[in-house]
């Protein structure tokens, strides 16, 4: 019931407004001359008056949230009702203690009484319409903060678990081509195969673990990109080359999206002949703000059939980090796909 409220904002708000309010009427009393000590008693007069007034509509916002369900309109007409008549039962109450303890007369007793009355509960009635239209504006001031915190929550939720599936759909393609892999290598060469394993052991450590964030160290991805890659040269040889030149800094420092540079390269052998003749040439390297991936094109004749989905997982993911989506260029001797460096 009361984590729905602000209540400390509220007590704060009642405590002020009644300090305040006092304050006022004290002031102007002193304005028209009257006595201190007088001035002093209608100062604990008012001040009692808003802080019944102010807490007892702060109880009822409580258990009209408690009791109310939804789309019951009746539950807010009662809420209304008791707190103007608890107004008036206030002022009532303020006035008799104050009548008995100073002895005097409430000065509206004599020939207009009634009048005197009815001007007395509308300027109470006025009075907790301002303070419960004051209440109302912190309960729905706290109510769009919630909201837009639940919001916030809901995105940063949804947006992991997009990641988390972009993420997973790459794997299943990997596995496949690498178990296809140390089945050949095994019939040929023992000892490559052995060592493909242990690289593909370590690739796999790293890929299927649970990565909390959707970031990693450049130096983490380079490692795990460096295993892809060092699994791939027992299995071309010499029709594959591949370059690194990235900084200290910033590969200590700096940040990518997890699995982001191992895919580039797949895309690379994938989609190009690879002979001793021509080898494919890989470049990771640094270029101010980016990390760049290149290769020089040279088109397989038996084209694979590409969706795609590996270049646009990873500009949507960037997309969900809220960053700028990667960079791709191409001409007749180079591909390019220049990916942001993150600060984490």
């Amino acid at each position: 019931m009361y984590r729905l409220l602000p209540i400390t904002s509220l007590v704060r708000l009642n405590w002020i407004f009644s300090l305040i309010s006092s304050l006022l009427v004290a002031l102007f009393l002193l304005g028209v001359e009257y006595a201190m000590a007088e001035t002093f008693l209608r100062f604990i007069q008012t001040f009692l008056f808003t802080s019944l007034t102010s807490f007892s509509n702060l109880t009822l916002f409580a258990l009209n949230l408690k009791h109310r369900k939804e789309g019951d309109k009746v539950s807010n007409y009662r809420f209304y009702l008791y707190s103007y008549v608890g107004a008036i039962l206030a002022w009532l109450l303020v006035k008799i203690l104050y009548s008995w303890i100073t002895g005097q007369q409430w000065e509206g007793e004599g020939k207009y009484v009634f009048n005197a009355y009815m001007l007395a509960i509308l300027a109470t009635l006025c009075f907790n319409t301002i303070v419960l239209v004051v209440q109302n504006l912190v309960i729905v001031q706290h109510k769009k903060g919630q909201s837009e915190m639940e919001n916030l929550q809901l995105k940063a939720y949804l947006s992991d678990t997009e990641n988390l599936l972009l993420r997973q759909q790459i794997h299943p393609h990997f596995l496949f081509n690498a178990l296809n892999t140390v089945k050949s290598l095994y019939k040929q060469d023992l000892r490559q195969g052995e060592e493909y394993l242990i690289y593909l052991a370590n690739f796999l450590r790293v890929a299927v673990s649970n990565h909390k964030t959707q970031t990693t160290l450049i130096k983490n991805e380079l490692d795990f990109c460096l295993d892809y890659l060092k699994m791939q040269k027992i299995r071309f040889g010499d029709s594959m080359e591949y370059v690194v030149n990235i900084s200290e800094p910033t590969l200590k420092k700096k940040y990518l999206p997890y699995f982001s540079l191992q895919p580039l390269v797949e895309n690379v052998l994938k989609h190009n002949n690879l002979t001793e003749a021509m080898p494919v040439l890989i470049s990771i390297y640094e270029d101010g703000a980016y990390i760049v991936v290149q290769n020089n094109l040279q088109k397989s004749s038996h084209k694979e059939t590409s969706s795609g989905s590996g270049l646009y997982n990873l500009s949507e993911r960037y997309r969900l980090l809220g960053e700028e989506g990667i960079n791709i260029k191409s001409d007749n001797c180079f591909f390019t796909v220049q990916l942001k460096i993150l600060d984490e």
